[in-house]
């Protein structure tokens, strides 16, 4: 054996140098040993490396960090149970079609059945969790080359697992005379060139069935979920003149300029109170994209009603959310909404056009309403997890990128004006694990990182800072109620009886040695007052990422967001 490998490294040289030409743009690897090659491979190319700890953070980060270049993201591991902690990431990927690629490194076939330790079965192990699995076991010429093109276009659809079993040596006998420096990916330092992911755009029926809604008058809702896209103006501008446009803030949807309606639960609330039948508001046909609306108010009573749905994504999967089977519309979401925007014309029938605005108003007259009772209602709060809100989406500046936990901060800012580029949230599945890791992925692609989060879902994700190197640019706000709001948000857990003592998890947990331990700036918050100093230089450059602690009471907090609604639902 020579100093220029063994065969498993050059397999992974190949593997390494087919994902980059391939628009890959960085790798988080976890400490290992049968993943040794891969790690040496990416080394010596060049490739933007990062050295994670946890498995399951790792993923998150690479997912955070193919958020924000917008590029393919490796994470790297060893072989055993390694390999399933990627999994929460890959099916948060899934869901929402991020790019996130899990090179997961494996003993030889049939390891697993010869009592060799850190072995299980890993073929195939993501499979109804990624867009394309994959056997990266020695392939050579043609064959290589082609697997990589089908590694390629699956990533056009969403995450892929590439299981790749090594055979031992897995380092070079020989130390090389020259050793490529590491490409440490740092804040100020983007990742290499743009992926080329051209647009894919709707089939040509799609066009043709919103000229005809247009045309006839029906009643457009266009609904969208969390998606990792930025979405144009100009043509949801467009889709305005003709749809009703609602969604969350983390959807893109919100551009300047564009009518559209976020605090869905406060509107259905409001609708409700006002007596008139769910009917009133039907649409005909229902254009959806994203991840599953925050809401489950607004999703459960639109299924009561019967329209055509009309999902868009690049999976070409479609939920069946509603009353009828949805279709499936394969595509980018921005090229079918371009697509679609090209389908208005002004109805030549006035009293067509008509129709479709009062249907229009029938929403934002309610909609204006609740928005002209917003800032009084929320003057009239105490201290409470709504005030501490309300103050940090006042604060963000522009130039940072916002993140937002599972629980209730992604639920208290859709009553909030969303930031540019839009929200983040890992709601594809909605799981607690990897939110603090995907924002840290964000910061380390470059991008200032904000994070509104709760402190279970703090300390739920805290193996997110055992990374190298830690990005700086990242500040987290940790809203720090005692036990995690949410289920005070949902209809039964109350009713139980069990609600303090086994739904919450009660506590009195200080998050400051955490953060010592990982070396974040640390400070806790007790009142408005002092959130409203601190928040005055909190984004200014710092030697290491930044945790406001707010201390804000749970009970109180519940109470404050239902007087909130009482008062604007009027």
């Amino acid at each position: 054996m020579t100093a220029s490998g063994s065969p498993a490294l050059e397999s992974a040289r190949v593997l390494a140098a087919g994902l980059s030409k391939n628009g890959l743009g960085a790798v988080v690897v976890s400490p290992g040993s049968r993943n040794a090659p891969l790690i040496q491979a990416f080394v010596e190319l060049g490739t933007p490396v990062v050295v994670a700890l946890d498995e399951r953070s790792a993923a998150h980060h690479a997912m955070g960090m193919a958020l924000a270049l917008q590029q393919p993201v490796a994470a790297c591991c060893t072989s055993g149970t390694a390999a399933l902690n990627h999994g929460p990431a890959l099916a948060e990927a899934h869901r929402v079609g991020l790019p996130l690629i899990s090179l997961t490194a494996d003993r030889p076939h049939g390891a697993h059945d010869t009592w060799q330790s850190q072995t299980l079965v890993q073929d195939g192990v993501h499979a109804k969790q990624v867009s394309g699995s994959f056997i990266w076991d020695h392939p050579e010429g043609d064959a290589g080359q082609s697997m990589l093109q089908d590694m390629a276009q699956a990533l056009h659809q969403g995450p892929i697992h590439v299981n790749c079993p090594f055979d031992v040596p897995l380092y070079p006998t020989e130390k090389p005379q020259q050793k490529a420096d590491s490409a440490l990916l740092r804040p100020s330092q983007p990742a290499g060139p743009n992926w080329n992911r051209a647009p894919k755009a709707p089939p040509d029926w799609f066009k043709s069935r919103l000229e005809a809604a247009v045309n006839s008058g029906e009643k457009v809702l266009l609904l969208g979920g969390t998606q990792p896209v930025p979405l144009s103006a100009e043509p949801l501008r467009s889709w305005g003149s003709f749809a009703l446009i609602a969604g969350d803030n983390t959807s893109g949807l919100f551009a300047p300029g564009v009518p559209a309606i976020s605090a869905c639960d406060r509107w259905l609330t409001a609708w409700q109170k006002s007596g008139r039948p769910l009917q009133d508001l039907a649409p005909d046909l229902v254009v959806t994209f994203g991840a599953p609306l925050v809401s489950r108010r607004l999703r459960d009573a639109l299924a009561t009603l019967d329209f055509e749905h009309l999902h868009l994504g690049p999976s070409g999967e479609a939920p069946q959310a509603f009353a009828r089977p949805p279709r499936a519309v394969l595509c980018d979401v921005g090229a079918a909404l371009e697509a679609g925007a090209a389908a208005f014309k002004p109805a030549n029938d006035s009293a067509i056009a008509d129709d479709v605005e009062a249907w229009q108003r029938t929403w934002w007259d309610l909609e204006d309403g609740l928005r002209a009772a917003h800032n009084a209602a929320l003057d009239a709060a105490p201290w409470s997890d709504l005030r501490a809100h309300r103050c940090l989406h006042q604060a963000l500046p522009k130039g940072w990128d916002l993140h937002l936990g599972n629980s209730t901060p992604v639920r208290y800012a859709q009553l909030f004006e969303g930031s540019d580029p839009h929200p983040w949230s890992n709601r594809g599945v909605a799981g607690i694990d990897g939110c603090n890791s995907t924002a840290v992925g964000s910061a380390l692609a470059g991008r200032p990182t904000a994070l509104i989060t709760g402190e279970l879902g703090f300390l739920y994700d805290a193996n997110a800072f055992h990374i190298q190197p830690l990005p700086k640019a990242l500040r987290i706000a940790v809203i720090h109620n005692g036990g995690g709001g949410i289920f005070r948000w949902i209809d039964g857990p109350a009713e139980t009886g069990l609600l303090e003592s086994h739904f919450e998890w009660q506590h009195s947990t200080d998050l400051r040695p955490l953060c010592e331990l990982h070396g974040l700036i640390h400070q806790r918050i007790h009142n408005e007052a002092e959130l409203q100093a601190a928040l005055r230089n909190w984004w200014a450059p710092s030697p290491a990422p930044q945790v406001l602690e707010i201390l804000t009471p749970g009970a109180e907090s519940a109470t404050a967001y239902a007087r909130y609604m009482e008062a604007v639902c009027v």
